[in-house]
Formats: C-alpha cells, sequence, structure tokens
C-alpha cells in the first residue's frame, strides 16, 4: 500500500474517531433533555469543565418547548425525530471509516492539484455551514405556528437524505474515495439510476443546515460548495472515463444527480 494511502487512511480513521467522541459530547445539547434522559445530566456535569467547543452548554428540550405551550406528544416527537437523526449521522461517520479501511488500493490514483487537493477543499467546505450559528429561532420563532411543523419536515428531510447517503455508501463500499481515484466502476442500488446519489444527498443534507443556519455567509457558503461539487463530480468522471471504457455508455443512460425521465445519447 502507497505510504500517501496508509497516512490518508490513519489520519482519516483519527479524524473519525474525534467527531464521534465530540458528537456523544453534543447530546446533552442536541437533541438535549426530555424527562427519560435527565438521569444522565450528572454523569456529562462531572465533564464539565471541558471547553465549550467540546460539550456545549446542556439543553432542556421539554422545558423550553413546554414554556411556548407545545403538547409533550409534540415534544416527544421533535426529541425522536433529532434522536435518530443523530444515530443516522454518527452511524454514517462509522460506516465512512470502515470503507476507509477497507478498500483497495486505486486502480488509477489522484495527480495533482485538481484531483488531489481540489477536492478535499470542497470536501471540508460544509464544516463552514454546520459551525455557523443556529438562527433558525430568529427567522421562525418558537411561538409561531409553524415553528415545529418546520423543525419536524427538515429532520424528516435530513433522515431521508441521510438514509440516501448510506444506501449511497453501501453500494460504493471499496470504490469510496475523497479524492479523484478510479477503484471499481459501480452500477448497482442507486447508481443504477443517479451516478453521484451521495452528492445529491449531500446538497438536501447542507440546504437543511442552511436553513438552520441562515445568514449571508452561510448561502454563499452553500453556493460555493454546491458549485464545487458539481466541479468535483465532473473532475471523478473524467477519471472514470479514463479508467474504464464502458463509463461513457454508463454515463449516457443515467442522471448526474437526479434520476433521467429518459435515456439516450
Amino acid at each position: 500500500m502507497p505510504l500517501r494511502e496508509r497516512l490518508a487512511k490513519i489520519g482519516g480513521c483519527i479524524f473519525v474517531a474525534v467527531l464521534v467522541a465530540s458528537r456523544v459530547l453534543q447530546l446533552p445539547n442536541w437533541p438535549g433533555y426530555i424527562r427519560e434522559v435527565r438521569g444522565l445530566r450528572p454523569w456529562f456535569d462531572r465533564l464539565a469543565f471541558l471547553p465549550h467547543a467540546l460539550l456545549p452548554p446542556a439543553f432542556d428540550l421539554e422545558a423550553c418547548y413546554t414554556r411556548f405551550g407545545y403538547s409533550r406528544g409534540q415534544i416527544l416527537s421533535l426529541w425522536g425525530l433529532e434522536l435518530s437523526l443523530w444515530c443516522l449521522e454518527t452511524g454514517l461517520l462509522i460506516g465512512y471509516a470502515l470503507v476507509w479501511l477497507t478498500r483497495p488500493p486505486a486502480t488509477s490514483a489522484a495527480k495533482g492539484f485538481r484531483e488531489i487537493l481540489l477536492p478535499l477543499l470542497f470536501v471540508l467546505l460544509p464544516f463552514g455551514i454546520v459551525v455557523m450559528p443556529y438562527t433558525y429561532p430568529r427567522w421562525m420563532p418558537e411561538k409561531a405556528t409553524l415553528h415545529l411543523a418546520g423543525l419536524y419536515a427538515i429532520n424528516l428531510l435530513l433522515i431521508l437524505a441521510g438514509t440516501l447517503n448510506l444506501i449511497g455508501l453501501v453500494a460504493l463500499r471499496r470504490a469510496f474515495a475523497i479524492m479523484a481515484e478510479a477503484r471499481e466502476l459501480v452500477r448497482s442500488g442507486p447508481y443504477r439510476w443517479v451516478r453521484h446519489p451521495m452528492y445529491a444527498a449531500h446538497f438536501i443534507i447542507f440546504f437543511c443546515v442552511l436553513l438552520q443556519r441562515f445568514a449571508p455567509l452561510t448561502l454563499a457558503l452553500y453556493l460555493v460548495f454546491v458549485g464545487g461539487q458539481i466541479v468535483r463530480a465532473r473532475i471523478e468522471e473524467g477519471k472514470l472515463a479514463a479508467t474504464f471504457p464502458e463509463y461513457e455508455g454508463y454515463r449516457r443512460s443515467t442522471g448526474m444527480f437526479f434520476p433521467r425521465l429518459h435515456t439516450g445519447a
């Protein structure tokens, strides 16, 4: 295995391990506390010496929304959606680490700025969106009739997009790559209809994050992200077409991010 590949696997796994640990520490803030899990609070309180960047302030979701007059059933529904989303996202991070560890060496390795550094930059860009301030209550106040309905919709959309991302990752498995590399030509699962289903899922996921953290800078970052992913997809397609002669026929019969209504040249 090339040294670059070994270092990338080690660095990637450390990065994912840190992200998973940070997500566990995030639980008291999101999805936060309800009656059934308040018994866990003393355990997390022992870690209060950690900076807020690692252990965000605790949030009592039930107390907050009870104060605004929402029923316990509505509050439990929101908490359940957010916990389901937390589990899905954490599972995805672990899934990325597993495919990263088990994938074979590339048939055609990435070379140069366009195939190595540019894709890495576009992968890191969404983190700029995620760390922006949470602004949803500013444009959809808690007392507004549609506040909770909007949260339901955003979380359901995130779960659907996350599920598509997971299905795409399972189908891709050994062919997974961040840089523009070619390993195998995958045409199973969602790849039967779409050449980049995981990118389509990412567009939806970060659009939902944009709604939660809407601001001019966040909107600009999102637009750059979408444009960057389109560029990244075209670079990858050039790599695959140069490696697999059958790729051009596959490209003509499938959509780039969404299924085609008809096929043809």
